[in-house]
This record gives C-alpha cells, structure tokens and sequence, in this order.
C-alpha cells in the first residue's frame, strides 16, 4: 500500500466514476485502475462495484473511506505545517538566553521586524538561566539560537554581539549606597546573595573572591535574576548580577566595580550540525550583518557604563 493509492481509492470515491477521477489526478485510466486492483489484491477486498457507468463502494469501501479520508487529512495538515514553519516569511524562529536578557530580546525582535519587514514571523524568545542548560537545549535541536557567553564546541557556530558588564547590587539603605562605585574588598564578611553554583558567572565571583582574599557571608543562591533582585531589595544581601536593563530594580542601587571582573562576552550562537530553518538562517544573518547588537542596544538605551 503506498500514498498514490491511497489518494487515488478517496478521488474514486469521491466522484464515483474512473474517468472523471483519472482526469482530476491528471493520470490515465488505466493506471488508476490498476493501481486500485493492486490495492483490493493487497488488502484481499474488492473496494468497487459497476452501476451503469458509475460506481459505487462496496460495504467494505464504505468501512475503509473514512480512515482514507482521515489519513490524509493529517498527512496534509502536517504537510502544510512544514511548509509554514520552513517559509521564511512566515516561519518560526525558536530562540533561548539568559533571563538577564529579557529586556534585550524584544528590542531585537522588534527591530528585526521593522527592519526587514518580515511582519509574518513568528518570534519565540524562551529564558533559560543556566550555560548549561542553554547549551544542551541548541545541541540537542529545542532551538535554533541561544544568545548567552561562549560555548566551547566544535558543533557550535557563534557571532559576538557585545559585553553585559558586571555590577554589584545593593538595598538603598545599604551603607554602600553611599557610594557611586565600589571596591568588592569591601564584602569581605558582608551578607551576599549569589548564583548557585550552576550558573557561569558563580565561577566568576568565586574566583574573584578567592583573588582578593575575601569570605562574603553567602546567604542565599540562586539562579533566576529577579529573585536576587527582590531579595536584594528586601535587604538580605547585596549581589554581584550583569547589569540589570531595565535599570534599578525597586528599592535597590547599581554600583560599578573598580576590580578587575571580566564582563561577560555575548555571543549568538546556532548549531552547525543541524537544520537550520529559512527563517531562522535570515534571522541569524540578520544579527551577523547588524554586528555588536547588544551593544547598540546598551547604547541607545543609555545603559552602557564606561
């Protein structure tokens, strides 16, 4: 049994008649006749039964149609999916980054429409807080692009698109608010709310405290922003975050870092061992031609810190 036939037996049953069927499919008679008497010899059933020039589905036809019908319903369906999804004007384009991205994505997105004028796209941007995460998500085919730090495999291609600098977060009321930067020799024993150990920048903290020969007191970890955010705020701790973009979060303040802490490289990234959708591959040249766009995002919004 194969598709044609298939096809064929619901024209057939359809209209009623070979010649009109044969003439809707663009085939000879004959062909479509032996296709079906290939399929009735198959499945041991006679499908059709002569009356005058027409024909009619024997009980066994009429049993069959149904899930004929059905079957290729779906199979059309899915069919004009993929269409969909791999058309570049009117596909989807699955992409992943750091939560502390949040605010970044839809200025990209927004600016890629407009730009491009590609209105029909659709744009998924999904948070995911850890490297890790981000990294097995693009490696196993869940998205098309992540934007995070660098990710070191041969499978993966990348396009830098800025620095996210490193901060330190502090309660208004902190005795460091005081201040319009900060020295992080000055945490040594100060309560301090960090990335739990599976996100990227924790190694970064944890070796620049081990570099300056301070013992923050660690009092809670945790790997979403907005909770160290809020925690912060409520004058747990103070915290070490990429600058927030959308400014000073509620009740706290941002203060530059006089160490030496480097900023996080942001790269948009794809894997070069799977299939890259139409929209997705105009998406991502969009970003290679527009080159630094966190930067300029920084810039126009007045957040980068020099």
């Amino acid at each position: 049994m194969n598709l044609r036939q298939l096809y064929y037996f619901k024209a057939i049953a359809e209209l009623e008649h070979y010649t009109r069927a044969a003439e809707k499919l663009y085939v000879s008679q004959s062909s479509l006749s032996h296709a079906i008497q290939e399929l009735e010899e198959e499945l041991n059933v006679e499908f059709f039964v002569k009356r005058g020039r027409n024909v009619e589905l024997t009980k066994y036809g009429r049993m069959f149609l149904p899930y004929v019908q059905k079957t290729l319903e779906t199979l059309e369906t899915g069919m004009a999916k993929l269409a969909d999804c791999i058309n570049p004007n009117t596909g989807t384009v699955v992409m992943a980054g750091f939560p502390s991205l949040a605010q970044f994505a839809p200025d990209i997105i927004v600016r890629y429409v407009s730009e491009t004028n590609r209105v029909e796209v659709r744009l998924q941007f999904n948070q995911e807080a850890t490297y890790a995460r981000l990294r097995e998500q693009l490696l196993d085919g869940q998205v098309d692009l992540i934007f995070a730090t660098g990710v070191d495999d041969p499978r993966i291609a990348s396009s830098y698109i800025g620095e996210h600098q490193i901060v330190l977060l502090v309660p208004l009321g902190h005795r460091l608010a005081k201040y319009d930067q900060v020295d992080l020799r000055e945490l040594d024993g100060e309560n301090f709310i960090a990335f739990d150990t599976d996100c990227q920048l924790r190694e970064v903290t944890d070796q620049v405290f081990q570099e300056l020969g301070i013992q923050p007191n660690i009092t809670m970890e945790t790997a979403q922003d907005l909770i160290i955010y809020g925690l912060v705020a409520a004058s747990h701790g103070v915290a070490i975050i990429p600058y927030p973009l959308g400014g000073a979060p509620y009740n706290t303040k941002i203060l530059p870092i006089t160490n030496r802490i480097p900023p996080r490289r942001l790269y948009m990234m794809w894997n070069k061992e799977q299939y890259l959708p139409p929209a997705a591959e105009y998406f991502r040249d969009f970003i290679i031609r527009s080159g630094e766009v966190f930067t300029q995002f920084m810039e126009k919004t007045g957040q980068l810190i020099q």
